[in-house]
């Protein structure tokens, strides 16, 4: 490309439509998009530690998170929620 960085603007339904579809692209298209990609995931753990998510990891490997008004989520994790811990 031309080297130059590009802003656009997003709201979080918008940002996690194009999180689900880069996390379900082949890894060499996924890599086309990694600086992309890991703006996304800095945005998503930002927004987690702003809503006091807290995550406990069930038998299996399955995800429960829970944020700071009680509400609860059971979920497989992402690649890179796997990386990190």
């Amino acid at each position: 490309m031309n080297g130059r960085d590009y802003t656009i603007k997003l709201n979080g339904y918008e940002a996690g439509v194009l999180f689900g579809i880069i996390i379900q692209l082949d890894d060499k298209n996924r890599q086309r998009l990694k600086s992309v990609y890991e703006q996304l995931v800095a945005l998503k753990k930002q927004a987690e530690e702003e809503a006091g998510v807290t995550k406990e990891v069930l038998p299996g490997g399955i995800l429960k998170l829970s944020d700071k008004d009680g509400n609860v989520i059971i979920r497989e994790p992402y690649p890179f929620e796997v990386q990190d811990n």
